[in-house]
């Protein structure tokens, strides 16, 4: 929660949130003093207002979504234990908190974040309506429903849909599709998202001669409700990153390491326990997690923008398909998985050391002595839990463990450094510069270091600023500002690289020089 923010989504989150905490505009978003329509409120709300109780800082801005996120673990094992035994809910929990996904999305904060953790807690809450028929659960699920809109989208909405709705119909629960109640929740859903939809329609509905995104007088109330989400299914919405339809199956053997190994054979047996039973389950399974996953990740597929962590909102399910699948395990077959899940985490013990060895080698023995005797602990707990299915699980949790220490104490912290953006903006706060100026160079993680929004200067501006004032350039800048003929001195020359676009070249620290570039920053004399 320490780790500085990635450039261009997260930096531009927070420095969307450090701007509304200025300025106490929420109705109304504003990025740098123009009009965002891009995304939902909810996360430049909680992160506002973060900042406005504990001050600005990485920990205050990631805070409030990694508690949603906490919240989220802990209503998958609530929803779980709906329909499965203590032990599945447990390993559910764990496998959804030790997944890739959930490292990634509690340090590079994201509206998913958000998204992910409280509308697992919609789906608990939906089903313990179903079971106990209570109208708190009721409230409760479609004030999280309405929240998780205001995170990502209707998409909130779009997955316990097809959850429920699978379940329901290989049920055949007719009554739960056409109970009266949920018109209700659909009446509080609204009621919640009144103050979104507001701020929306004042801001950009009332405003036709508003030019944003290049589109004149765009809704955004039909931005929001259609275009943003269905739009990219229809091709309305004119983002393309030409992602073919196999994309999600590509990250997602990342993503959700390190389970993929048992998710893929779990899907398997799941398709054929629902061809056994002929498409038509009785009230003792559940497919709420197999309908949520299967139509939504197609439907994601279908999308002619895709992002990784577009997904993420699925892998409550995946860690349940996959936890079931743990447990039914018996006997050679439990074995043989234990050993091969065993041996593909080493896998991560190799780059960790590979990490110390070739990329950012350490500055002292601690952490890798840590790790090490992590690595001991895995395999004395693999020999001492020989034939349990604890066996499979908990070496895996373990390896997580150990590989996103290295990647949150070493690789982060280093890799952050050559974000030069941020140290310059740190540079700035610590000498309590007031007259700071950016040429030819300004990114949101700039602005948010400096908290401030840096003002540009422009060449024939330059005899105007007054002497000891900062200016931050790139090499290009740099080179247009000395044939000024100008008196300044250099502060600092920064290495940089795009932290999010790694290449090997960078990676390994013997060829790293040749991939960085420089920026400066220098004081007018």
């Amino acid at each position: 929660m320490y780790i500085d923010v990635m450039e261009i989504d997260t930096a531009q989150y927070a420095l969307i949130s450090m701007e509304m905490s200025f300025t106490k505009s929420f109705i109304h978003i504003y990025q740098q003093g123009r009009d965002y329509l891009d995304k939902p409120p909810l996360l430049f709300w909680l992160s506002s207002l973060s900042f406005m109780m504990i001050g600005i800082s990485n920990f205050a801005y990631k805070l409030p979504s990694v508690l949603i996120a906490l919240l989220g673990i802990y209503s998958l094992y609530r929803f779980s234990l709906n329909y499965y035994s203590k032990e599945k809910s447990i390993l559910a929990a764990l496998i959804l908190a030790s997944s890739q996904a959930l490292f990634l999305i509690t340090n590079d904060i994201r509206t998913d974040t958000n998204l992910l953790g409280i509308t697992v807690f919609s789906i608990w809450q939906i089903s313990e309506f179903l079971k106990k028929a209570n109208w708190k659960n009721l409230i409760l699920a479609s004030l999280g429903l309405g929240a998780a809109m205001m995170a990502k989208g209707p998409i909130a909405l779009i997955v316990p849909a097809a959850a429920f709705g699978t379940d329901f119909i290989l049920k055949r629960q007719w009554k739960n599709i056409f109970k009266p109640q949920w018109i209700i929740m659909l009446v509080i859903i609204s009621i919640t998202l009144i103050p979104m939809s507001y701020g929306l329609y004042t801001q950009f509905d009332l405003h036709p001669e508003k030019f944003v995104y290049g589109l004149q007088g765009p809704s955004g109330l039909r931005f929001f409700y259609w275009t943003q989400s269905f739009g990219r299914i229809t091709g309305e919405n004119y983002w393309d990153n030409d992602a073919g339809y196999f994309y999600f199956f590509h990250t997602i053997l990342w993503d959700f390491q390190p389970w993929i190994l048992m998710f893929i054979p779990a899907m398997f047996f799941k398709i054929r326990k629902l061809i056994l039973i002929r498409f038509k389950s009785d009230s003792n399974l559940e497919f709420i997690s197999f309908g949520g996953f299967v139509l939504v990740y197609f439907a994601f597929s279908l999308s002619n923008y895709k992002l990784p962590h577009y997904i993420f909102v699925l892998f409550p399910f995946t860690s349940i398909i996959t936890a079931d699948f743990i447990y039914q395990l018996k006997g050679k077959l439990m074995s043989r998985i234990a050993k091969v899940q065993f041996g593909i985490m080493h896998l991560f013990w190799v780059l960790i050391g590979i990490s110390f060895i070739l990329i950012f080698p350490p500055k002292n023995a601690i952490l890798p002595a840590f790790l090490f005797l992590l690595f001991l602990t895995n395999w004395f707990i693999y020999l001492k839990l020989k034939g349990k299915v604890e066996q499979i699980f908990v070496p895996s949790i373990i390896t997580a463990l150990g590989f996103n220490l290295l990647m949150s104490l070493s690789f982060y912290p280093n890799l952050l450094s050559f974000q030069s953006t941020s140290q310059a903006g740190k540079m700035v706060i610590e000498n309590k510069k007031d007259n700071f100026y950016h040429y030819n160079r300004s990114s949101y993680s700039l602005n948010f270091y400096a908290k401030r929004i840096t003002p540009l200067v422009k060449l024939e501006n330059l005899n105007k600023i007054s002497r000891g004032s900062w200016i931050y350039t790139n090499h290009e800048g740099f080179t247009q500002l000395k044939e000024q003929n100008i008196k300044y001195r250099t502060i600092k020359v920064f290495p940089s690289f795009s932290v999010t676009q790694l290449n090997p070249e960078f990676l390994i620290k013997k060829t790293r020089p040749q991939s960085l570039k420089y920026e400066y920053l220098i004081e007018i004399q």
